[in-house]
């Protein structure tokens, strides 16, 4: 059975020219008033670029021919990213107060001042502050949700449209015919497909698990149905016709009029948001062919070995958020399971769900991608969220301190909007994902806070059915019957198709695309092939699968004060979450910590690492308990970190993680918390210092360079080259530019060791295991190499398994102490002297190289052009917003300081 929440309530020039003509909308100003002051405490955010993601024509025209906002134009599209950026120019540690309040805007439930005032319906009131931020008062629980809606659409509509679109799989049919639009289409077919009535059915389900659990399914789903009319209001009013003044201009350039919305496009959005956020693991076929791969080379045993080193399943090394033990799929590999079903390498295949061999080969980008008028931006699992939080006994204010907040990317509007809502059973201020916004989904309530970060718990197997054919005749890899027991069962099959019209931003000519869908019980086929010469389909299991809106509940009661009034509380709303996600909470006595996820009890019959047969004996036999996952309230060593490592030591990574080994993102900020603990009650100054500087901190370099270097050791033909890298290390191994002169301060070690651990196919990484694994395998390694600045998307260094292969390897080379030590030696096959040859003659190299490529004489004179490490927005519109300086940091961000609490 699943687990149950225990209780719920639930051509643009001439466009804009045109629009022009139109006179402005209408809305209610004002007089300035200053707001109530907090009685609880003061808390911070930011959310760059800003709260208005509108673009009209007549804001284009005052623009004045460019399609890059400034800080004051459109209003309040871009007035945060400056104070988002401003922050790196100062010194971690001498943030001051001053500071926070420049680079920060207060949190609070009523507006410092009151720009705008509008009743978009009786018992509404939308007032918007001098950063446009929405506060939504509503008389009933509906008109809040009302008011969530018509706001939301106002800030983010265009976005929220491409959104629906996009969770449709009806992408190309919106914005245009490109291989990128086609190809997040079947990317979305292949997630999470649902008809229209299926998506819409998820409501009613949603209310009935809330009705059998005591609470008020009807409020719930009324509220869904009040939220979705403010949206088709506030489309309304906004786009009586497509050329009014107050439409957003890229449905001119499209050509498109909105369409309303149902409830079927809530689930798709959110089904969008948690497909890509919200889930870990999925990539056991991947896996099976590594191992098979390594048995080919070393033999079942040596091979099963080199694979449980790499793997870094359960490293009890590995950072983790909570201290506390917490066994979750612990064990090695072990291929011999009987529920374990790896496909034949090189076997027949036959596509599952998709578009058709041909079309998809004519069609299909290299990846998905939503190409809108004007831009190009892509929907990708990708975190930087992070939290550091501290108890009272180590803050100077003896209260608990936090600063944290989730990243989902740099968009141009964010993919979050800000909202601050008031009425019966609704007391919150914060973010949510556009179009979901029901209800705050990370911020703040009446005196508490509460963050997440992404998980990756394992939510997401491989399932694989033996195909038949109901006729009884032989099966093939073309079968579209399954067998479930004894019975051969037809496959849900489903045609999705759409069909494309010519825009000025995508003027291919019309065409239909059928998608075709297959599903059986377990889920979404991806493949059809064999295992063992039997044809069989592969299919991923999602466990939040057909459930896409069960965790409105758990976010109901974040926003709900007569639910969280402790952590206790607030750990129990968590746990109705089905998403995997780390959940942090402050208030003025404790800090805590929650690891959501519906995440499955598996057979011990099967390998969570390895694609496994279906049927009882392997299917998932339950879900894990409240009390097995990672949770902890103020912890004994006074702090929490996050920033998406090892949830709590015991608890394995799913399988598409395997970077839990000794080096992970979260020690640039846990050292530097440590340090500031161990010097004295912490401000939250300082906090803020901490977060700053680990935000520019190269956390790779910082946990692998020494260890090279100690290995090359005194080396006289790399001597200037590893006394350079050396001070860069001390200095923090920073990539900043605080005087915004156009240079990193150690720009020549910046662009060596760049080079160094990554040149084409060559990497000092490759080197160090190449000696055990050899060319072809240290290429094939299913690992990611590297996680740079220079992609333009901020986050960076995370997730890469690659580092801590590095680190661990190398400190057992140098007879360091390590707590669970590979079983083979990698670089230099273990021996120091093998090795220190291979790391010299490799750091030589790379300095002939790059002394020739920039055409310098001494190392001391290599450059790096810091701008290719610029955060580049995505423009998910017509307007984009220009770059900043590259910051290792969340998008929406609270600095949280509570002082008092309602009578507990």
């Amino acid at each position: 059975m699943r687990r149950t929440p225990r209780t719920t309530v639930a051509g643009f020039a001439l466009a804009a020219t045109a629009l022009a003509a139109f006179g402005p909308g209408a809305l209610t100003t004002a007089s300035a008033a200053d707001g109530a002051s907090d009685p609880y405490g003061q808390l911070w955010n930011i959310l760059p670029p800003g709260s208005n993601g509108t673009a009209t024509a007549p804001d284009l025209l005052a623009l004045g021919g460019s399609t890059t906002a400034t800080p004051t134009t459109p209003k309040n599209f871009a007035d945060q990213l400056e104070m988002y950026d401003g922050l790196t120019k100062v010194e971690p540690s001498k943030i001051t107060s001053d500071d926070i309040n420049r680079l920060y805007k207060t949190e609070g439930f009523t507006p410092e001042s009151v720009v705008s005032t509008e009743t978009p319906k009786a018992g509404v009131t939308i007032r918007r502050d001098a950063f446009g931020v929405p506060f939504v008062d509503g008389t009933t629980y509906d008109d809040v949700e009302f008011g969530a809606g018509y706001a939301a659409t106002q800030d983010r509509m265009f976005l929220m449209d491409a959104l629906r679109h996009t969770g449709q799989a009806r992408l190309a049919e919106f914005a245009g015919n490109t291989p990128g639009n086609v190809a997040m289409d079947e990317a979305q077919v292949r997630s999470a497909y649902y008809t229209p009535e299926e998506a819409a059915a998820q409501i009613d389900k949603a209310a009935a698990r809330a009705d059998e659990l005591g609470a008020d399914g009807a409020q719930l789903a009324g509220g869904v149905d009040a939220f979705i009319a403010g949206i088709n209001q506030a489309q309304s009013d906004m786009c009586p016709v497509i050329t009014a003044p107050t439409c957003p201009v890229e449905y001119a350039a499209l050509q498109k009029q909105p369409e309303d919305w149902t409830r079927a496009d809530v689930v798709y959005v959110a089904s969008l948001v948690g497909g890509i956020f919200g889930k870990g693991g999925g990539h056991e076929v991947q896996n099976a062919a590594w191992l098979q791969q390594l048995t080919a080379k070393f033999g079942d045993k040596a091979g099963r070995k080199v694979y449980n080193d790499l793997r870094e399943k359960n490293d009890p090394e590995a950072p983790t958020t909570s201290d506390v033990y917490t066994p979750y799929e612990r064990g090695g590999i072990d291929p011999t399971l009987p529920g374990v079903a790896m496909p034949d390498p090189g076997a027949k295949t036959a596509p599952g769900t998709g578009l058709p061999d041909g079309a998809a080969a004519a069609a299909k980008a290299p990846e998905p991608q939503m190409d809108l008028p004007g831009m190009t931006i892509k929907l990708e699992h990708h975190g930087m969220s992070n939290a550091i939080l501290v108890t009272g006994e180590h803050s100077a204010t003896g209260k608990p301190l936090a600063v944290m907040g989730p990243q989902t990317g740099y968009f141009a509007p964010q993919l979050l909007t800000e909202e601050v809502l008031n009425g019966p059973g609704i007391q919150a201020r914060g973010v949510a994902f556009a179009g979901t916004n029901l209800f705050v989904q990370l911020g703040r309530g009446v005196d508490y806070a509460w963050s997440a970060t992404s998980a990756s718990g394992d939510n997401v197997d491989t399932v694989v059915e033996k195909l038949c054919n109901t006729d009884g005749t032989a099966a093939t890899v073309d079968s579209t019957a399954y067998l479930v027991g004894d019975t051969c069962t037809p496959m849900q099959q489903d045609t999705h198709s759409e069909t494309t019209t010519p825009n000025a931003s995508a003027p291919a000519p019309p065409q239909t695309y059928d998608f075709q869908v297959l599903r059986t019980v377990h889920g979404i086929v991806q493949l059809r092939t064999e295992v063992q010469g039997q044809p069989v389909a592969i299919v991923l299991q999602r466990s939040t699968y057909g459930h896409e809106v069960d965790s409105v509940l758990g976010f109901a009661q974040f926003n709900d004060p007569g639910f969280v009034h402790d952590a206790a509380s607030f750990q129990q709303a968590a746990s109705h979450i089905d998403y995997t996600f780390n959940w942090f909470y402050a208030d003025d006595q404790d800090i805590s910590y929650y690891s959501s996820g519906l995440l499955p009890v598996r057979s011990h019959q099967v390998d969570s690492d390895l694609p496994h047969w279906a049927g009882p004996d392997y299917d998932w036999q339950g879900w894990l308990s409240f009390d097995g996952h990672a949770h902890q309230t103020d912890p004994d060593r006074g702090y929490l970190v996050s920033w998406n490592n090892k949830p709590a030591p015991g608890f394995g990574g799913a399988d598409d993680t395997w970077s839990y080994g000794p080096v992970y993102r979260s020690l640039a900020l846990e050292k530097r918390l440590q340090h500031q603990i161990a010097g004295g009650p912490v401000t939250i100054e300082q906090m803020v210092g901490v977060m700053s500087g680990a935000a520019t901190a190269d956390s790779r370099a910082a946990y692998t360079l020494p260890l090279i270097l100690k290995v090359i050791g005194d080396d006289p033909k790399t001597r200037d080259a590893v006394a350079l890298l050396k001070q860069w290390v001390r200095s923090g191994a920073q990539r900043v530019d605080r005087d915004r002169d156009g240079a990193y301060a150690q720009q020549a070690a910046i662009a060596l060791f760049d080079d160094w651990w990554q040149h084409n196919s060559q990497s000092v990484a490759y080197d160090v295991l190449r000696g055990r694994l050899g060319n072809e395998l240290v290429h094939a390694l299913p690992q990611g190499l590297d996680d740079h600045p220079r992609q333009g998307i901020g986050s960076s260094f995370n997730g890469v398994a690659w580092y801590g292969y590095v680190n661990k390897d190398l400190r057992a080379v140098l007879g360091k102490h390590v707590e669970r030590p590979y079983r083979f030696g990698y670089c230099g096959g273990g021996k120091l002297a093998k090795c220190q040859r291979i790391l010299r003659a490799s750091l030589r190299a790379e300095v002939a190289r790059m002394l020739e490529v920039q055409g310098v004489k001494k190392v001391s004179e290599l450059t790096y052009d810091k701008t290719q490490d610029d955060i580049r927005s995505n423009t998910a519109g017509v307007v984009g917003v220009r770059p900043i300086d590259w910051q290792n940091r969340p998008t929406f961000q609270q600095v949280v300081t509570f002082t008092g609490h309602r009578p507990r």
